[in-house]
């Protein structure tokens, strides 16, 4: 919020560090070319997904953060969400051995179960 006073504006966006989590991440970049901002943007780079959440926490800058990552931040007023009208879904994956035995298979029933419980299908 200290970088958007008068509220959210997506050009002041762009001039507002971001975290990014690594080099190949373009998530931020996603984000920035759906508000019709195309050109680069300062970052820092954090490739520890609870460190990304630590950075923005201390205000060092704009983060795409898992909504059940930071629910606990956001509801204390720790982290601030300046944007909830654009929000931008990340498709996830389970990779793993079909011939993995018994344990694996156990392990991606329970992972499916959950995941219904608490991720928005896609």
């Amino acid at each position: 919020a200290r970088h958007f006073p008068q509220g959210f504006a997506a050009s002041r966006l762009a001039r507002t560090p971001a975290i990014v989590y690594g080099p190949d991440d373009f998530l931020q970049h996603r984000y920035l070319a759906s508000l019709g901002i195309e050109d680069g943007f300062l970052h820092h780079l954090c490739p520890s997904s609870e460190g990304f959440l630590r950075m923005t926490e201390a205000g060092l800058g704009w983060g795409l953060v898992p909504e059940l990552q930071a629910r606990e931040q956001l509801a204390s007023g720790q982290l601030v969400e300046i944007c909830s009208d654009t929000p931008i879904d990340v498709p996830l994956y389970w990779h793993h051995w079909r011939n993995g035995g018994q344990l694996l298979a156990q392990l991606t029933d329970h992972l499916r179960h959950t995941a219904r419980q608490w991720l928005v299908p896609l």
